[in-house]
């Protein structure tokens, strides 16, 4: 059993103007039958939209529909069938964990670098965590310090020259 929506929200000079549905249904018999409207049920209510938006909405229902009655019937849904003007359903499913391959390779390059910093004076220490653990700029290391950018520059390469050959580079 269908229920009449109790409040209808049509489109005037656009803007939204609401009705009665009583009021809707009088208005929509004086209407001339050409005027094709497009309506959506939201909440019990009926708000006109485009008609592009009603062909979204609708085409959406039914995709999700047949999407449901896919699944229902052999319990598995392909990946075309999630495939959209938008997306690749394979693309929903990406494995994002890391690789451990790579996960090892970088605990061990952060073993070395832990084990060479170390190896650096306190005033490289300090551009070093300056520049790369509060995130810095050269300028603003700079302007902090009193000094030129380019000395603060040429500071940081000769730092991380000297890391490298640390750890074997």
């Amino acid at each position: 059993m269908r229920h009449e929506p109790k409040k209808v929200f049509i489109l005037e000079d656009g803007t939204y103007k609401e009705l009665s549905y009583q009021e809707f249904s009088d208005q929509c018999e004086l209407a001339a039958p050409s005027s094709k409207r497009y309506f959506l049920p939201l909440h019990g209510m009926l708000m006109e939209v485009s008609k592009e938006t009603y062909k979204d909405f609708y085409g959406a229902r039914r995709r999700q529909k047949y999407l449901r009655e896919c699944s229902i019937e052999n319990g598995e849904i392909s990946y075309d069938l999630l495939t959209t003007g938008d997306l690749k359903g394979e693309d929903i499913l990406v494995d994002e964990s890391q690789d451990v391959g790579e996960e090892a390779v970088n605990r061990i390059m952060l073993d070395k670098l832990s084990e060479a910093i170390h190896c650096l004076s306190d005033d490289e220490l300090e551009v070093i965590y300056a520049l790369f653990y509060e995130d810095l700029t050269e300028r603003e290391y700079a302007d902090r310090k009193g000094v030129y950018r380019n000395a603060v520059h040429k500071r940081k390469v000769r730092i991380l020259t000297k890391l490298k050959k640390i750890m074997g580079f």
